[in-house]
């Protein structure tokens, strides 16, 4: 980067910290052909601290800090909770924190930069976070202090995983490629439908789609609507009206390459602003474009307790951006009112399937 260049960015960074800037750091680093990433490793020696990347011992110390607000995106929904870090496991890159409201999966190989960052609004206040962004400087995890957070242990745990190094500015990969499958024509859609219906564990899905070499959507389309069926693209708003009314109990799932974030319980208040749906709870939040979903699918995943129903999103390129399901234990089946609700949401051509009562 050029020393120009390295001043705009560091500029730009500065003004988004001081609440000058108007605009998301993600959309302000767009608009500078940069990641997000980049723009905030810009504030390295102000008011960023890289950290560094021994995650599988940053990441149980977390609890630490006790309340935190956890926020995981990718780039048509935003996912947030507020809770507290704890039940932690690490297996080699593999990570789970499975305590209720902070409940994520973690794919540690991914995690190519943190920071400890801090930024003072007129607005919002003094904000204090750990940000970690991918190889090639994309948002993967967020943690924010809450008034009710440890500040002591946040000043500790930046002081132990401080990185020698603090100069300025990050090295960003280029994306990774996508992954590559198979044709339609070359998938042998009759066994692909066989082994489908023998799953006995949702877990199983992934394994099937990379035994046939399918993508996701692909599958869906190749599955036939035993299993799969293409939902209308308002099924959304519909789901969650109707969740929020009746009550029912659902998970929520929002990824990216490096982080899912689940949220398991009822939800209540849904908000529409413009193109976004919103869910507006005291403890969950999510933001969602409803213009980005390009494809709707209701799912069937057998298991051995019956079946498992998810609602999926995808982009236009055919990216899954965001799952729906009930609430469901394990060795439990699904919740018949979360799977009548599920069927009943209109399909692509106007339909709507016969529910048993």
């Amino acid at each position: 980067m050029s020393e120009n260049n390295f001043k705009n960015v560091t500029e730009a960074w500065t003004a988004f910290a001081a609440g000058e800037a108007k605009g998301y750091a993600v959309d302000i680093a767009a608009g500078l052909g940069l990641s997000e990433g980049e723009l905030v490793a810009a504030g390295i020696g102000s008011n960023v601290v890289r950290l560094d990347g021994n995650w599988a011992d940053f990441i149980p110390r977390l609890e630490e800090l006790g309340q935190v607000k956890i926020l995981t995106r990718n780039p048509s929904v935003v996912h947030e909770k507020i809770g507290t870090f704890g039940k932690v496991s690490i297996n080699g890159e593999m990570g789970l924190v499975l305590n209720h409201d902070v409940d994520l999966r973690l794919f540690l190989g991914r995690w190519g930069h943190g920071f400890a960052v801090e930024t003072h609004n007129p607005h919002a206040g003094r904000r204090r976070s750990f940000q970690i962004f991918d190889h090639d400087g994309r948002a993967i995890h967020k943690i924010f202090l809450t008034d009710q957070s440890d500040e002591a242990a946040y000043d500790k745990l930046v002081s132990d995983f401080k990185s020698d190094d603090q100069s300025p500015g990050i090295e960003a990969l280029p994306p990774l490629p996508k992954s590559v499958t198979v044709a339609d024509e070359q998938v042998d859609v009759e066994n692909l439908r066989a082994h489908w219906r023998r799953m006995t564990d949702v877990h199983q899905f992934h394994g099937l789609l990379k035994d046939f070499n399918v993508g996701r959507q692909q599958g869906l389309r190749l599955a036939g609507s035993e299993f799969a069926e293409r939902l209308s693209v308002d099924a959304l708003k519909v789901l969650l009206e109707q969740a929020s009314q009746s009550g029912v109990s659902i998970m929520v799932f929002v990824g990216n390459s490096g982080a899912i974030q689940i949220h398991t319980g009822p939800i209540k208040t849904i908000r529409e602003m413009g193109d976004w749906i919103n869910i507006m709870d005291p403890t969950f939040t999510l933001h969602l474009r409803m213009d980005q979903i390009f494809e709707a699918w209701i799912v069937r995943k057998p298991i051995r307790e019956g079946v498992v129903t998810t609602i999926e999103l995808y982009d236009r390129e055919l990216n899954n951006f965001a799952i729906f399901c009930g609430e469901r234990k394990p060795k439990d089946p699904e919740n018949p009112d979360w799977q009548k609700l599920a069927e009943s949401l209109p399909r692509l051509d106007g339909t709507i399937a016969a529910v048993a009562e």
